[in-house]
């Protein structure tokens, strides 16, 4: 598999594909530095958690069949189901 590093990914298809391979570097240097017990393992966990949120959106736009224009951070995932009406808040 070809790196696309500093390469623009020009479909959404590239993109995922970008994307998976972002996340899973991240989860490689989490890894090696949980192994090491290095100090930065928080600030390694949150760019994986990130990454990991950034990857399902890029799927979620693919398999809805939306065009992937680029990621900002949620509050709240589309595809979950509101309350229902007999919880009281």
């Amino acid at each position: 598999m070809s790196l696309r590093k500093n390469f623009d990914s020009f479909t959404s298809k590239h993109k995922l594909r970008d994307a998976e391979q972002e996340f899973v570097e991240a989860v490689y240097r989490f890894r090696e530095a949980e192994e090491a017990n290095a100090t930065n393992l928080i600030t390694l966990q949150r760019e994986m958690e990130f990454l990991d949120r950034k990857l399902g959106f890029y799927r979620y736009c693919i398999y809805t069949g939306q065009p992937i224009e680029g990621y900002a951070e949620w509050s709240e995932l589309p595809e979950r189901c509101p309350e229902p009406a007999w919880i009281s808040k």
